[in-house]
């Protein structure tokens, strides 16, 4: 029986005076909603004859399917938001200041944990370890870049993990840099960043579930209702074993305030000692493999560095970098273990989200998720490239063919694009981060961010789509790969959705769906591209309760 059909009872609530953009092709515009049980009940018609326990009026709004982050790092961006930052700086002097604010402040030993340097707003010029030494003599800081694939330490820290030791050895996939004479320099990058973190890892449940509020807090005020935290549990991007356990205690306390698909991070994988006949691989302990859960909190792909980042240079190229003559950054391991790993865990029922960024990495990452899928055929989750930066045209064509998500971040191009231009060149600066490349090749393209890496805000991931802009005001790359509003709006519900797993119940507002919504002061389309950041978020919903509100 349709719910027009009958008048014996009532919806929770009727969400009314709005446009309703429903990214759905058969009912593209809407100006009621109904929400019964957390899901849609019906648009418009459907409604006729119906009442509700409550009609929310949404001021002449623009609404649309929660915005859904498929690419961010939500326990360590909450994380962020305790530490000192310095993401409004732009000078190595008011730098030191602030870090030597936080010494005087601190306790004797405590750490120093900075966030939000981004070398290339310094001309990029980093902090020098011997001013960092007389700031701070005693205590041990730690300042990450915004990449997250280096960071800035002092001597106090740098003596704590044994790199002043003779025969000190750099991790695989990582090294303590050192100058010409073998001094270390501060600079600590990929893998090596791990030896320094776990000096203060693992964070308690506690601490976790409180950073997981503040960060979901933040989400609310900027419309996202749905995010994949992109590795949880292990390496340098992980903050406890059991970091999943703290997502379920920030649920059941009410302090997770959007639906949560985690990455387990690939290392926590492990032998299994299933019976002969199932082949089992690796995985993790029960059985467990990416689906598992509910439309609040769920287990994605398995996530797995194949390479470092273009802001470091570190990314694994196919030609050196613009500013080399003979360097083409470096993989994360060698290029047969990182295959055979991916594979396992294919075979193992995983989907796998393998971050590669260079294209000499995206090779490694394709070979090794078509032999997985030519093993155990396509998982519940689409397999993902994580970032898949630097693309070339021919590997366009096998991810197609593949169905495999590349996870692009729009945000990027305001935040290191002018630095990514440089390391590139133009040429290959006009394939890196593409956009309506995918879409003209029938490729999902989703939504995201990397937050804290970059800017987080949904809104500015589709002003960063449409436009494109460096911080000098320069088109990265290409214009040809600029998306249209629509498009960009598209990426950030329907994409997302798909890239999830997920489409047949987010990404659109109609009936049976989640009734996940966000509602903008003004329409994206209706305003100049450069005015779409500046959009002002009225509310967000999850299923149909309003987690943030300004209306």
């Amino acid at each position: 029986m349709k719910a027009k059909d009958s008048d014996m009872f009532r919806l929770d609530t009727i969400l009314e005076n709005a446009t309703f953009l429903t990214m759905d092709d058969e009912h593209p515009v809407a100006h009621r909603v109904g929400v019964l049980g957390g899901r849609i009940a019906g648009v418009d018609d459907d409604l006729d004859g119906l009442d509700a326990v409550e009609r929310l009026d949404l001021r002449g709004g623009l609404a649309l399917p929660g915005f859904n982050d498929v690419h961010c790092h939500t326990t360590w961006y909450g994380l962020t938001l305790a530490e000192v930052d310095l993401g409004d700086l732009h000078t190595l002097p008011d730098l030191y200041a602030r870090v030597g604010d936080a010494v005087a402040a601190a306790r004797p030993g405590e750490w120093i944990r900075c966030t939000g340097f981004n070398h290339h707003l310094y001309g990029g010029e980093r902090p020098d370890i011997r001013e960092l030494d007389r700031i701070s003599p005693d205590n041990p800081v730690f300042i990450r870049q915004t990449s997250g694939h280096s960071s800035i330490v002092n001597t106090v820290t740098l003596r704590m993990i044994g790199a002043l030791q003779p025969g000190f050895r750099d991790p695989e996939g990582g090294r303590v840099v050192r100058d010409a004479h073998g001094a270390p320099t501060g600079l600590v990058e990929e893998q090596a960043q791990t030896i320094v973190q776990q000096l203060t890892l693992p964070y308690s449940t506690a601490a976790i579930v409180a950073a997981l509020d503040r960060a979901t807090t933040e989400y609310a005020r900027q419309g996202l209702t749905s995010f994949t935290d992109a590795g949880i549990a292990g390496g340098w991007i992980g903050y406890s074993p059991v970091e999943l356990l703290a997502y379920q205690q920030a649920l059941d306390a009410g302090r997770l305030h959007a639906r949560a698909q985690v990455m387990p991070f690939i290392g926590t994988l492990h032998d299994i000692p299933a019976h002969a006949d199932d082949d089992f691989g690796i995985g993790l302990d029960l059985g467990m493999r990416s689906g598992l859960g509910d439309d609040r909190l769920s287990i994605g792909p398995t996530k797995i560095f194949t390479d470092g980042a273009l802001s470091g240079e570190t990314a694994a190229l196919t030609e050196h970098y613009h500013t080399h003559d003979d360097f083409s950054g470096y993989l994360q391991d060698e290029a047969d273990l990182l295959h055979d790993r991916i594979v396992q865990a294919a075979r193992s029922g995983w989907a796998v989200a393998a971050h590669a960024i260079g294209d000499r990495a995206i090779d490694v990452a394709i070979d090794a998720i078509a032999e997985g899928m030519r093993l155990a055929g396509r998982p519940p989750i689409p397999h993902r490239i994580e970032h898949a930066a630097v693309l070339r045209d021919d590997q366009i064509a096998r991810i197609r063919e593949l169905g495999i998500v590349p996870t692009p971040q729009p945000a990027f191009f305001a935040n290191i694009g002018d630095g990514m231009i440089r390391s590139l060149g133009a040429e290959r600066a006009a394939i890196t981060y593409r956009g309506r490349s995918l879409l003209d090749a029938g490729i999902v393209l989703p939504g995201s961010s990397d937050r804290p890496c970059a800017p987080g805000e949904p809104l500015v991931g589709i002003q960063e789509f449409v436009t494109r802009e460096t911080a000098s005001g320069a088109v990265f790359g290409t214009s040809a790969e600029c998306l249209t509003v629509d498009q960009a709006l598209r990426a950030y519900t329907v994409g997302s959705a798909q890239a999830t797993g997920m489409a047949d119940r987010r990404g659109r507002l109609r009936r049976g769906m989640l009734a996940d919504v966000v509602v903008l002061g003004a329409d994206p389309r209706a305003v100049e591209p450069h005015e779409i950041a500046d959009i002002p978020v009225r509310a967000t919903l999850v299923g149909g309760r309003l987690t943030h509100e300004a209306l």
